[in-house]
């Protein structure tokens, strides 16, 4: 009787120490953003360190799965990075959130409990669970074209659970599903007689593809799709009418070189509503039918003049010659819009003007120094009323001096995505 009355507070004692030493050892997610700030920070101050704060957070939760829970998220795959991301939104929700000031120096802190993240994980995997089995559930009947969604976004679901390799074993089963969604993709058929988009930059394209999509020879209604062309820019999101045709006459032709190709590939995103692209080979599915389109652009190449001024109101911001001059504009231009110059006494199609300026803003409030540049670029003619606006800002702490390699580097790519993004607007 003593022996056994030994034996069981031998192990009263050890659960007792094993809770201790989990107590003393459970490992919360800390991240924290610290800023120079004179006085108490301002709203919008805090809002840009509460970002950063959560940039943070979301690496050191990636190193707290991968060391607590050996779980590492592979967020190459599209699917498992918008998977991570829901996770650590919920964590967030949970965030203690902490300011401190010191001297001239703002921190703060967002801390999630080790018992928050669990019970966090434990919520993400039984919402997207539940949300596979519904939709599961959805993708039974005879009718492919209603049962397609369904069977996409469990698969979307089931492959949003985070768990170790391999998975657990409870819950819905990815293999089965994605065995399913593979089965209904190879009745999916494309016809599509012409391969060239046929048109002039800006405008709507005179001959354009009208590929239609089948599943089981009945018409693929709202499936969707994206549409990019050079250098992996998205020109749109598409989704498949009542016949099953993808309405690529609808958009107008970007400024791109001619030859450049339009790839219009299948699109899982809204499936699971996500805001990102969401590749169908992460979802491990196959696409052995001519799913995955591609285009070639016939356009001509447009000409411009240019009106091309840069300035600054500073003597601390010296403008170096190369940005002074047009040069690294016009190769941008030709490069990636696929424009030329006008000839000497031609008519062009467009008129550029781009008008550059820069500044010093002193911030006492945080003490520095911001370095801006202002732009505005206006494109006219051929049926083409375009403007965009940017500013781009650098800051400095006080004291220290501006790098101006560096900064006018930055300040280029900033020029080139006004540019992109005035040329890409619809209007």
């Amino acid at each position: 009787m003593n022996t056994v009355k030994t034996s069981l507070l031998l192990l009263i004692s050890l659960s007792l120490f094993s809770a201790a030493l989990f107590e003393t050892y459970a490992r919360p997610v800390v991240a924290s953003n610290s800023f120079s700030q004179f006085g108490k920070p301002s709203r919008e101050v805090m809002a840009k360190a509460r970002a950063a704060a959560e940039a943070e957070f979301r690496t050191e939760l990636y190193m707290w799965l991968k060391e607590n829970m050996r779980m590492e998220v592979d967020t190459s795959n599209s699917i498992k990075r918008f998977a991570f991301g829901k996770f650590a939104e919920r964590c967030l929700e949970s965030a203690e959130e902490a300011g401190v000031g010191k001297g001239r120096v703002w921190t703060l802190t967002l801390t999630v409990s080790e018992d928050d993240v669990r019970s966090a994980l434990n919520g993400h995997n039984d919402y997207y669970d539940a949300l596979a089995s519904t939709r599961f559930q959805d993708a039974r009947g005879s009718d492919l074209n209603a049962a397609l969604p369904g069977a996409i976004g469990a698969l979307c679901a089931a492959m949003s659970k985070i768990e170790q390799s391999g998975g657990s074993g409870s819950g819905v089963n990815v293999d089965d599903i994605r065995a399913n969604v593979q089965i209904l993709f190879d009745k999916i058929d494309v016809k599509s007689a012409i391969t060239v988009v046929d048109g002039r930059q800006g405008s709507f394209p005179n001959r354009s593809p009208d590929a239609v999509f089948t599943i089981d020879g009945a018409p693929l209604t709202g499936f969707y799709l994206t549409a990019t062309v050079q250098g992996g820019r998205v020109l749109t999101q598409l989704e498949t009418d009542s016949r099953g045709a993808v309405p690529l006459r609808d958009y107008k032709v970007p400024f791109v070189h001619n030859g450049s190709m339009l790839n219009v590939t299948p699109d899982a995103r809204r499936y699971i509503k996500s805001d990102s692209f969401i590749r169908y080979r992460d979802l491990g599915i196959r696409l052995t039918k001519g799913q995955d389109l591609s285009y070639i652009y016939k356009v001509p190449a447009l000409t411009y003049t240019l009106e091309y001024k840069a300035s600054s109101l500073s003597k601390s911001i010296v403008v170096p010659p190369d940005f002074l001059a047009d040069a690294h504009v016009r190769k941008y231009l030709k490069e990636y819009c696929g424009l030329i110059p006008v000839s000497r006494g031609g008519t062009a199609d467009l008129n550029i003007k781009i008008m550059v300026e820069f500044s010093q803003n002193v911030h006492n409030d945080t003490e520095e120094d911001g370095y801006a540049m202002r732009a505005v670029a206006e494109f006219r003619g051929s049926g083409i009323e375009r403007t965009g606006k940017t500013q781009f800002e650098k800051r400095l702490n006080f004291g220290l001096t501006l790098q101006p390699g560096e900064y006018f580097w930055e300040a280029s790519g900033a020029l080139r995505k006004l540019i992109a993004d005035a040329l890409s607007r619809d209007n």
